[in-house]
This record gives structure tokens, C-alpha cells and sequence, in this order.
């Protein structure tokens, strides 16, 4: 059962099957920051963080999450496999499902952050520019401190990704630290 918590990681969209128009250069930035993303989420995992993943449907509308990983495991770029790897929930993690860019948009998170009492969230996850933007300017919406680990994240281009931080930055004030400085900050005040 999740506990409640200040904090909860949001992990946004790392089962992919990357089969769109710029699929094959998010997958190899997504490469790079799968590492970073599984520390992260080992890191809270044992502060008594609540690992929520969220991720795209992909039209399977008869699957649940673990649906969703086989079918771009099977489908999918060769990274989808190891994302599926690395990145696989565990049984004590939140898995929802979406259908559009924001992971607030018609899901039961807005629900689910208020039954853990959460206040803060820190996102990881792709696109970096799409849906991790879109989650979190909904989570800023929603009055919620947002940060998003800056080397957790990925765009089909570095540039994309740099411009989506910059802009999280300077509009809502949103703070973009390593996943090394949020490891060594640790957690924010634990359970509520």
C-alpha cells in the first residue's frame, strides 16, 4: 500500500515503442538517461517516496501497464526493450495509464496526490518537451512545486530538451537539478 508523502516521483512515459516521426532520435536520447531515471527512482523507493508511473496507452485501451510494456517490448526500437529492462515497476509502484500528453489529463493522479497528501512532485520521463512539459505545467496549474530531473529527461534533440527546461524555468519557476543533486539532497521532510 503507498504511504503518504510530501514528495512523489512521477515517471512519465518510458515504455515506448518509438514508432512515430523522430522516434529513433528520442530513443537515443532516452538511452542515455535511462541510468539516471532508475537511480533516481531506487533513491525514492527507499526514502518512502511514492514512484507513480504514468505512461501512454498506446491504444491498447484492453491493457493495463504491463499490457502496454509487452506490446513495446515486442514492437518496439531496441531501447524499448531495455527501458523495459531497467525501468520495469515494481509491486509497491503506482502504474496509470494516459491517453494525452499530460499525465493529469483525465486520470485518477489529481486523486491519487491528494490521498497522499503530495506536494511536491519530481518528474522524469519522455518527451522531455511534450509530455513531461505538459505534466508538469498541468502540476504547476494544479499547485503543486514542481521539479524535473534535468538529466532524467529526454527530447528528440538536445536543443528541444535545453529549450522545455529553460522555459519550465523561467515561466513557472520550476527547479531542473541532477538527479546527483536530488540524490544527495534526499528527501523533503518524509511522510506525511
Amino acid at each position: 500500500m503507498v504511504q503518504p508523502h510530501r514528495q512523489a516521483l512521477l515517471i512519465v512515459d518510458v515504455f515506448n515503442d518509438f514508432r512515430f516521426e523522430g522516434g529513433v532520435e528520442l530513443a537515443e536520447r532516452f538511452r542515455r538517461a535511462i541510468p539516471s531515471i532508475a537511480l533516481l527512482r531506487e533513491h525514492c523507493r527507499g526514502w518512502g517516496v511514492p514512484v507513480i508511473y504514468v505512461n501512454d496507452n498506446f491504444d491498447c485501451w484492453h491493457e493495463d501497464l504491463t499490457g502496454v510494456i509487452a506490446y513495446t517490448r515486442e514492437v518496439g526500437h531496441p531501447v524499448s526493450r531495455e527501458a523495459a529492462d531497467a525501468l520495469m515497476p515494481s509491486h509497491q509502484d503506482v502504474r496509470l495509464l494516459k491517453s494525452r500528453h499530460s499525465a493529469f489529463y483525465r486520470t485518477q493522479l489529481p486523486a491519487l496526490l491528494e490521498h497522499l497528501l503530495t506536494e511536491e512532485l519530481i518528474l522524469a520521463g519522455i518527451a522531455g518537451d511534450a509530455c513531461v512539459l505538459s505534466t508538469a505545467m498541468d502540476a504547476h496549474v494544479h499547485g503543486y512545486k514542481v521539479v524535473v530531473a534535468r538529466d532524467a529527461i529526454a527530447s528528440q534533440t538536445d536543443a528541444r530538451n535545453r529549450r522545455a527546461l529553460e522555459h519550465l524555468g523561467e515561466a513557472l519557476g520550476v527547479a531542473t537539478p541532477s538527479v546527483g543533486e536530488l540524490v544527495n539532497r534526499g528527501p523533503r521532510e518524509g511522510r506525511r
